[in-house]
Formats: structure tokens, C-alpha cells, sequence
């Protein structure tokens, strides 16, 4: 899998970009919201290996985003399958070096993760699931098309549920 935004590029994870790859998910700013915190060099390679193995079972996952420019990879977009209210649900989920904030990068890469689960495995809708207090988080959401539908227990945090549908995503 390999996609391209006018920015960034998507693919996938490997297991060499766990050393990239760690001191993002060891950024407490990054992981504020994560209900794991943040995880170690360990932990972030049994992430990266789990996001292989979401490949090779449902032919998409989390995927590594780099700078197009520089090749330098930035963080991870992309769609998971969640238990959410008792469902086996596609999730949108991203983490971003909180150094790259406040550009649009959040949303053009979660943009072309949503597109992607649409036209490629035509998921008929995903969700975003986001702390009530996560308000960058809820824009990008929003920016994408999502809406706020319920409030949830997922992680034992209590959490609000966004969705989109495909036929009311509309690219920027």
C-alpha cells in the first residue's frame, strides 16, 4: 500500500521504522489522549507489529506518514478494526509529531486514509473515536466529514463516537 497527498506519503509500517517511530509515541504531548500513554521502544515495535498483522488480515491498517520532501517519517494515519459497543467496527486512528502541528497535516493524512477505506475495500462508513476534551482531534473529525453520534465506554475512558458515511465524504 502506498498513497500520496500533496504532502505526505502513506505506507506501510516495516519493522525498521520502530526507531523513528518511538520518539513520537514516547511524546507526551502526542500520546496525551492515547489510552496507553506513552510507550516505550518495546511497546512501540509490538504496535508496529500489530499494525502488520491488521495488514495481512483485513488488507489495511496504520500506516507510516512521511514528509514527501524530506522521506522523514512523522507518524502513523490510518483505519483499524475496533470493538466499539460490541461491534467489530473501522476506526480512524493517527498519531503526529506534535513539532508538525497546527499545518493541516492531521487532516490531509486522515483525509486520504477515509478515501482510501472507501474506494478501496468500500467500508460503508468509519468512525473516529475522540475524547470530548481532544478539541484538535474533533476538528479533524469534522474536517472530514464526521459527526458526533454517541457517547461510548471504549478503554474504560469515556469518549465520543464521530462517523462519516461514503456517500457524504467529501474530498477538500
Amino acid at each position: 500500500m502506498w498513497l500520496e497527498t500533496q504532502r505526505l506519503v502513506l505506507r506501510e509500517l516495516r519493522k525498521e521504522d520502530v526507531q523513528d517511530l518511538a520518539p513520537i509515541l514516547a511524546d507526551p504531548k502526542v500520546m496525551t489522549f492515547s489510552p496507553t500513554g506513552v510507550v516505550s521502544i518495546s511497546q512501540t515495535q509490538e504496535k508496529v507489529e500489530s499494525f502488520i498483522a491488521c495488514y495481512r488480515e483485513f488488507g489495511f491498517g496504520k500506516w507510516a506518514v512521511l514528509l514527501k520532501d524530506h522521506q522523514k517519517l512523522i507518524g502513523y494515519y490510518g483505519l483499524a478494526v475496533k470493538q466499539i459497543d460490541g461491534n467489530n467496527e473501522k476506526e480512524l486512528g493517527y498519531r503526529l509529531d506534535s513539532e508538525l502541528w497546527g499545518q493541516g497535516l492531521a487532516t490531509e493524512g486522515a483525509s486520504a486514509a477515509i478515501q482510501y477505506g472507501f474506494e478501496q475495500f468500500k467500508l460503508p462508513y468509519i468512525l473516529g473515536i475522540v475524547e470530548r476534551e481532544n478539541t484538535a482531534s474533533i476538528r479533524v473529525l469534522e474536517k472530514i466529514g464526521m459527526r458526533y453520534k454517541r457517547t461510548t465506554i471504549f478503554h474504560e475512558v469515556e469518549m465520543d463516537v464521530y462517523r462519516v458515511d461514503a456517500p457524504d465524504f467529501i474530498l477538500d
